[in-house]
């Protein structure tokens, strides 16, 4: 399994994409370093919003730039189920290499799955070494918040990153890119239809309100603090059921696939 996983590792690029993405990490948290947020006063990026209150735009600034990390990172593993299939299926080289090994359907099968277990565990854990060194050097107020609420939000996060790889592996590996990609669509089109009719027949006024969404939003973190971190810490037992039996179902139909 170990080959199979390091054949996964070059198919994603994975060097590249370490240096690349250790190196943006560094630079933040040296940055951050170098401009606290204390320096805001000095730097004249102190901030009001509607309601008078000072906002440090200095933190706002570094706390933009750490979710923006953490969208791209989400967005990794959808890009790297779908890579990891498409791999194994256009070079005729690794088609080779993986008939040539002594590996069952549930060997090939087990290595896509434990190599996005590791790669979301090591893409989190960045993420949580990211965010304490960003939140030592911010001042308190709504740039600390949200950090501390992405603090608590990363294990929901690596819950859906798990639960989306669940479903995306399955029809990479069963279908191959392009029909996975197109029964992706078509689950998509389906949430759109349930949104759309969300919208129409359900009580929306509240987003007609002066307050902001995100200060809303932080409210309402802020008041069920307890039993959000309580979902939290349950919801990735869960999701790594869901990823399991995802796992066994794909290796039912692989093996009859090969058949």
């Amino acid at each position: 399994m170990g080959g199979l996983m390091y054949k996964d590792f070059v198919a994603i690029k994975g060097k590249r994409i370490c240096i690349i993405l250790l190196s943006v990490i560094a630079l933040l948290c040296i940055l951050r370093v170098i401009f606290p947020g204390s320096m805001a006063e000095r730097m004249d990026f102190v901030l009001k919003d509607d309601a008078g209150t000072k906002i440090n735009g200095l933190d706002i600034m570094f706390v933009t730039a750490y979710y923006s990390i953490v969208l791209t990172m989400v967005c990794f593993i959808d890009i790297w189920c779908a890579r990891l299939s498409e791999a194994d299926a256009s070079s005729a080289r690794i088609r080779n290499y993986v008939s040539s090994l002594p590996v069952s359907a549930n060997s090939y099968v087990a290595s896509k799955y434990v190599f996005i277990t590791i790669a979301t565990y090591v893409l989190i854990s960045l993420l949580s070494i990211t965010g304490i060194v960003l939140a030592a050097f911010t001042e308190p107020g709504r740039g600390l918040d949200l950090i501390r609420m992405c603090e608590v939000l990363v294990l929901p996060v690596t819950s859906l990153l798990i639960l989306v790889a669940s479903v995306e592996l399955p029809l990479y590996i069963l279908l191959g890119r392009e029909k996975g990609n197109l029964t992706k669509v078509a689950i998509a089109l389906l949430l759109v239809f349930v949104l759309i009719g969300f919208m129409l027949f359900a009580d929306i006024s509240w987003l007609s309100e002066k307050n902001e969404f995100l200060v809303r939003f932080i409210n309402w973190y802020m008041k069920y603090q307890t039993e959000i971190t309580l979902a939290s810490y349950l919801s990735p037992v869960v999701d790594l059921f869901i990823f399991y039996l995802s796992y066994r179902i794909t290796v039912f139909f692989k093996a009859r696939q090969e058949a």
